[in-house]
């Protein structure tokens, strides 16, 4: 007996977003990646709260990883080479962008002092295309 794949999801509030609809759909659209930088995505997820230096209060981020849920030591394998993805939506009529694909790596970049990582960034068609809700 084979157990179904796992489909790897990323929410974000009430947003779900298909990961493995978003990596096909680059795969048929290929696109160089762009350097994104490590400090603003780790600022914007608090990853440096998920440090093993970091001795405050216990929290859980509205959004974002929280401490119960994410893994450091598999942060620290995760490919650095592999491009996170990032989504791009429309808020209050403009643009906004969401990393939703490599928090993990974002880390151990944070914690290597690297300051870019490659990312391939969606269109707003096709962010809408790899929301399931």
């Amino acid at each position: 007996m084979s157990s179904a794949p796992t489909i790897q999801l990323f929410l974000y509030g009430k947003w779900l977003f298909n990961i493995d609809q978003a990596q096909a759909l680059l795969k048929e659209h290929p696109r160089d990646a762009q350097p994104t930088p490590v400090a603003d995505w780790a600022a914007a997820y608090h990853l440096d709260r998920l440090t093993p230096g970091y001795d405050s209060a216990p929290w859980c981020p509205v959004f974002g990883p929280d401490q119960s849920a994410f893994s450091a030591e598999h942060a620290l394998q995760a490919d650095l080479d592999e491009p996170v993805i990032i989504a791009t939506l429309v808020l209050d009529d403009s643009p906004a962008i969401l990393l939703i694909d490599g928090v993990h790596r974002v880390y151990r970049a944070m914690t290597e002092g690297l300051a870019i990582l490659p990312a391939y960034t969606l269109t707003t068609a096709e962010t809408t295309r790899i929301r399931a809700r």
